[in-house]
């Protein structure tokens, strides 16, 4: 396993996004049969660059889109709830960042403008309860966790806005959103790769989910935040993001991989000769993903 990662590190070398793992599962970025005619993930980064530009319905209509496919994608929703805040719709706004929180618990930029916009709606208490939530992670976190930062950052987003009676800066909505490019996705998409190779996998999630910020529901992404999650022994958690990234790109042979993986871990050998057999029919002259996979069977089944 650690040479295959340290093969994927290797081959960075970046000029846009990560290449979508779709159709051959080689990196090509055209559809499978299955997937929508349209790329979510190039769809998200117009979304954000129309969110820059101040484009705000622009950016609603590219984040819907995002949605058909990558409907539990939570970086998606906190960015839909942006769009709606742009154009001053709270209670549209609400319902997305409640969303973005419901997938994601540590997307903590989503919790403080979900308080801020309690607030705008005249729903003070449900803004506490956002605070709480708040507290109880920054307690649980007690300043050593990677997330530490964001969630200071979000408690004192809140409580300014709760002691002000000025009206959300459309300007303001999203400091990182008008910092971010793709040049900084990739970045952090290849000390994710690192972080995983010293097994630091607590931090490789952090990077990968700043990294999903910028470069949107891409099936690398999620591939590797299932996989570090999985050697952290969140198993569940996991399949998640496997399943997130299959839906978005059937073909991808990483997650097709891991996800055979995880299913030798649970002793279903059965599944995960499944996705062996799968994997044979996208490398028919053999690739990297089937060799792993066949080993794993193999010792498994001795």
């Amino acid at each position: 396993m650690k040479r295959a990662l340290l093969v994927a590190v290797a081959a960075i070398a970046f000029s846009g996004v990560p290449a979508m793992a779709g159709g051959s599962g080689s990196g090509s970025s055209s559809p499978s049969s299955s997937a929508p005619s349209y790329d979510p993930v190039e769809e998200y980064q117009s979304g954000v660059e129309a969110l820059q530009a101040g484009e705000y319905k622009k950016a609603e209509r590219a984040f819907k889109r995002v949605t058909k496919v990558a409907k539990k994608d939570a970086n998606t929703r906190y960015m839909l709830g942006l769009a709606h805040l742009g154009q001053e719709e709270y209670k549209a706004a609400a319902k997305s960042l409640e969303k973005a929180v419901k997938y994601d618990a540590k997307l903590y930029r989503a919790h403080a403008k979900l308080g801020m916009t309690y607030l705008k709606l005249e729903k003070p208490e449900k803004a506490d309860q956002v605070l709480a939530a708040l507290a109880d992670a920054s307690m649980a976190c007690a300043s050593s966790c990677p997330e530490s930062a964001d969630i200071a950052a979000a408690i004192a987003e809140i409580e300014a806005a709760r002691g002000s009676a000025e009206p959300l800066e459309t300007s303001s909505l999203a400091p990182v959103v008008q910092q971010v490019s793709l040049e900084t996705g990739d970045v952090l998409y290849s000390e994710a790769l690192r972080l995983i190779n010293l097994g630091a996998y607590d931090e490789a999630i952090a990077e990968l989910r700043e990294a999903g910020t910028i470069l949107g529901p891409h099936p690398d992404v999620l591939t590797y935040i299932g996989f570090a999650n999985r050697k952290m022994g969140e198993r569940e958690t996991a399949l998640s993001f496997y399943t997130a990234a299959l839906s978005i790109a059937p073909d991808h042979l990483s997650a097709n991989e891991y996800l055979g993986e995880y299913y030798v871990e649970l002793g279903d050998l059965d599944r995960a000769q499944a996705q062996l057999d799968k994997l044979n029919t996208l490398c028919p002259f053999g690739c990297e993903q089937t060799e792993e996979l066949s080993e794993w069977i193999a010792n498994a089944r001795t």
